[in-house]
């Protein structure tokens, strides 16, 4: 899993390099620039209802897996007809194809390391998976830029068409892999009976409102969903419009080696909050520090004069907004039940921003140019976004929602007597003495689908056991 996880974060940044050389050796006029980087983003709103949410919901996280994969493969592949035709339509399509078969991993890879576990541990899992797939965006540019892609011209593209086929080769040895690999499976029956113990373990309902309004569940969702979207949207705002934000804060700088920093800053993030929610500290207050922080900072940014303090804003605004991915996803997918896998699917349609709100940048930049420097235009979206997006943790504090979303409920106390809601009961058998008492055999947490509930009887002497 964590080689996916890197693989997107590789290809990701190896596209972002491959696009700024493209842009640059076609002569690609600004407004079909902005269009080739919408391309890419635009792949995670069209892979999910299309493919995605249809492979993981019949066929499972290893169709899934498989089926991601290979499409990245052919989107890798379609590079070498578009490098040797120069063909701009080439290019968006291939960067389309990867951000669709992306899209189809993601649907399955973030739900999959969220509920393959202990449920307290599910923004830690996922935070850490991600910096791994940071790492991948860490590394890709860096090779990229200093190895292949230095001195690119003309006919040297046929370089490029080297290294998009091997990656496709790679891909597709993959998914041959995953093929023969043995994965675990959750049905949307498990994911329920997930749902329903943790309920019962939080002393909520299916039917639990919040204001007495919107039920618990949809609101999370759609709180969810809408934070992602306005989040991918606000990180892509700034690192589109990265060289030119690093040149106006600080004439001369070095923006391809600042890049790199942040690109680190970011990796290192998302394992720090990783070790913060390992630690216990509710993922909804790690998400408002982050929030909160990215806020502060690109504002920040955008008032300060020129020089090193605004240049370091926008690093640690790279750094706070790392682990809003993670956090968001697991979050948000907790208590879904049967629709988890619908609410996957959602929040990776909302990756799609990075679409919508790059754009949004761009306009409020050429149709009102500030001489005063290109970040000052480029941060208001940003911060606008950022100062919408912080209400969203604000409106998850009321005790129902902290029960809802925190992690600490979705730890099963051994001997727990009573039921479930719904008519679901947990077995309760007796003892000689009469009391009653449950053992929980699990090998991937007390809360992830397939545990394995074995009941024994003392004073029958007999065993069994059912999985739930």
């Amino acid at each position: 899993m964590s080689i996916l996880f890197f693989l997107w974060g590789f290809a990701y940044g190896l596209l972002g390099t491959l696009n700024a050389e493209i842009i640059m050796l076609l002569s690609i006029s600004p407004a079909r620039s902005i269009a080739l980087h919408n391309a890419y983003w635009l792949g995670y709103f069209v892979g999910p209802p299309l493919i995605g949410h249809w492979v993981l919901t019949r066929a499972g996280f290893k169709a899934a897996f498989m089926t991601g994969l290979a499409i990245y493969a052919c989107g890798a592949m379609a590079f070498w007809p578009s490098s040797v035709l120069r063909s701009y339509a080439g290019f968006f399509i291939s960067n389309l194809m990867i951000a669709s078969g992306l899209s189809v991993l993601e649907i399955a890879a973030n739900p999959f390391i969220a509920i393959a576990g202990p449920g307290r541990l599910s923004e830690a899992r996922l935070c850490f998976a991600q910096g791994i797939q940071a790492i991948g965006g860490f590394s890709s540019p860096i090779l990229a830029q200093k190895a292949l892609f230095q001195r690119v011209e003309g006919i040297d593209l046929f370089r490029v068409q080297w290294c998009y086929l091997a990656v496709a080769l790679f891909v597709t040895f993959l998914a041959v892999v995953f093929f023969y690999v043995p994965l675990s499976e959750a049905s949307d029956s498990d994911l329920e009976t997930v749902a329903l113990r943790r309920m019962d373990l939080a002393g909520l309902e299916t039917t639990d409102r919040i204001w007495n309004k919107i039920k618990l569940g949809h609101f999370a969702l759609a709180t969810g969903v809408l934070a992602m979207f306005l989040y991918v949207g606000a990180q892509e705002s700034v690192s589109y419009f990265w060289d030119e934000s690093m040149q106006a804060v600080k004439p001369g700088t070095d923006s391809f080696w600042n890049s790199a920093i942040s690109h680190g800053l970011f990796a290192f993030g998302r394992f720090l909050f990783s070790f913060f929610a390992y630690l216990g500290i509710p993922p909804r207050i790690l998400l408002a520090i982050s929030i909160g922080g990215a806020f502060i900072t690109s504002l920040l940014g955008l008032v300060l004069p020129r020089g090193n303090a605004p240049l370091a804003m926008l690093l640690l605004t790279v750094f706070f907004e790392s682990a809003i991915f993670p956090l968001l996803f697991a979050m948000t997918i907790r208590n879904q039940g049967h629709h988890t896998k619908l609410a996957s699917s959602l929040l990776t349609m909302a990756i799609s921003g990075g679409a919508v709100w790059p754009s949004v940048t761009y306009g409020v930049v050429t149709l009102h140019p500030d001489p005063t420097g290109l970040v000052r235009q480029a941060l208001k979206v940003t911060v606008t976004l950022y100062g919408v997006s912080v209400l969203i943790p604000a409106a998850w504090q009321p005790r129902s929602m902290r029960r809802w979303l925190d992690p600490k409920w979705s730890v099963t106390p051994i001997g727990r007597r009573g039921s479930s809601p719904a008519g679901w009961t947990w077995p309760v058998p007796e003892k000689e003495d009469g009391t009653h008492m449950t053992e929980v055999v699990n090998v991937n947490g007390p809360d992830s689908p397939g545990v394995e509930m074995k009941e024994r009887s003392r004073s029958s002497g007999s065993s069994g056991s059912r999985v739930i």
